[in-house]
C-alpha cells in the first residue's frame, strides 16, 4: 500500500498535477530515512517512462521572475517575500525543467569587497537573497541557520538573510556544506538542474556551468538527489552520484569521499574567532607554542581564510595587522603582544 501510494505521488510530482498537499507528502517520503525500500522501487518503475524537454536557463529565469513578481503584487504590504514562496518558485523551476578573507567589523552596505577579490552582493530588496562570491580563494561562509559551506575557487552561494519555514540555497561553482540539524525543515541547494535535498549532513557539491557534470559526494548522513524528472537516489557517506547535464544520465558509485572534499581539508577558517582561540588553533597546527599577552588583546575577534601552504609567518602577519599586535619568537615559542583592539 506504501508503494502504490509513493508510486501514486511520484507520477503526480513528474506530470506537474500534484496539489500542495500532495508535494507534500511527496517532499516527506523522499526526505524519510526509513522510506528507501520503497523510494527504490519507485524509481526502478519510472526511471525511464517519463522524459521532458529541456528548459533553457533564460526561460527558466524568465519563470522564476514571474513567480516572484506575482507573489510581490498580492503581498505589497508585505516588505520581504516569504522565503517558503522562494522554494516553491525554485521547485517549479525544477520541474520545468581570499588566500584570505577578512572581516573584523560589521559591515551593512549592499556591496563588501575584501582584499581579495570576494564579493557580497546584495540582490534585489524583494527576495533579499546575498550572494557570496570567491575569485581565486576558498571562503567559510556561516548561514543564517548556523550551518556553513566552504566555497572553492571561482564559486558563488545564494541566501536570504534569514531562513523561514524551508532552508533554500542556490550554489553555482563547487561547495562543501556542513548542515546543522533541524527535524522540522529541511535544507536543499539548487544547482542549476538538481535539487540536493537534506536534514542534518555533510557533503559536497560541484557544479560548475562551465562542467558538463553536476557530482554529488556524501561524507556524512543522508542526501536526497533529484532532477526535473525524478528522484535519482538518496545517497549515504562514501557514495556519490554524477549527473549528465546533456544526456541527463546519472550514476551512483562507492567512492572514498575524503578524496572528493580534500580540497578545503587543510585550509584554516577563523570565524569571529578571539586572538586567544586563534592562537590555540594555530599553536596544535605548527607543533608549537603561541601565547597573547594581553587580556585586552584576547579577546580581539576576527574572521579570516588561510588556505593550505601559507607559513605560519604569513597567517600571524596578517592577523597581527588586523588586531592592532605584533608577534615575537622566542625560545620558548611565539607571543603576540597588544594592548587591545582598534
Amino acid at each position: 500500500m506504501e508503494q502504490e501510494r509513493s508510486a501514486y505521488l511520484f507520477d503526480k510530482y513528474v506530470s506537474k498535477t500534484c496539489s500542495p498537499a500532495e508535494f507534500k507528502e511527496f517532499m516527506a517520503i523522499v526526505r524519510n530515512a526509513d522510506n528507501d525500500t520503497v523510494l527504490n522501487l519507485v524509481m526502478d518503475n519510472f526511471w525511464n517512462q517519463s522524459q521532458e524537454a529541456e528548459v533553457s536557463q533564460a526561460k527558466a529565469d524568465l519563470i522564476l521572475n514571474r513567480v516572484l513578481s506575482r507573489k510581490a503584487k498580492r503581498n505589497q504590504k508585505m516588505p520581504n517575500l516569504s522565503i517558503q514562496w522562494l522554494g516553491w518558485a525554485a521547485a517549479i523551476l525544477v520541474i520545468c525543467g581570499a588566500t584570505f578573507f577578512f572581516n573584523n567589523k560589521a559591515k551593512t552596505s549592499a556591496t563588501i569587497t575584501a582584499k581579495t577579490s570576494t564579493k557580497v552582493e546584495k540582490h534585489d530588496e524583494l527576495v533579499k537573497l546575498l550572494t557570496v562570491k570567491t575569485g581565486n580563494e576558498h571562503q567559510k561562509v556561516t548561514l543564517p541557520d548556523g550551518s556553513t559551506v566552504i566555497l572553492n575557487n571561482n564559486s558563488s552561494i545564494s541566501y536570504p538573510k534569514v531562513f523561514g519555514r524551508e532552508r533554500t540555497v542556490i550554489l553555482k561553482g563547487e561547495g562543501y556544506f556542513d548542515i546543522r540539524h533541524d527535524i522540522k525543515r529541511s535544507f536543499t541547494v539548487h544547482t542549476g538542474k538538481l535539487i540536493t535535498t537534506v536534514l542534518g549532513t555533510a557533503f559536497n557539491i560541484k557544479a560548475y556551468e562551465r562542467d558538463h557534470e553536476i557530482s554529488v559526494t556524501v561524507t556524512r548522513g543522508k542526501v536526497s538527489v533529484l532532477d526535473s524528472n525524478a528522484v535519482l537516489a538518496v545517497l549515504t557517506p562514501n557514495q556519490q552520484i554524477v549527473f549528465n547535464k546533456k544526456d541527463k544520465q546519472a550514476n551512483l558509485a562507492r567512492v572514498v569521499a575524503r578524496n572528493t572534499v580534500q580540497w578545503q581539508e587543510s585550509d584554516i577558517f577563523f570565524d569571529d574567532t578571539s586572538l586567544d582561540e586563534a592562537a590555540q588553533v594555530l599553536s596544535k597546527r605548527f607543533n608549537t607554542t603561541i601565547t597573547v599577552d594581553h587580556k585586552d588583546s584576547k579577546r580581539c575577534r576576527f574572521t579570516a581564510t588561510f588556505l593550505k601552504g601559507e607559513s605560519l609567518d604569513e597567517i600571524l602577519k596578517i592577523i597581527c595587522s588586523y588586531n592592532n599586535a605584533q608577534y615575537q619568537t622566542n625560545a620558548g615559542g611565539i607571543t603576540i603582544k597588544g594592548e587591545g583592539c582598534e
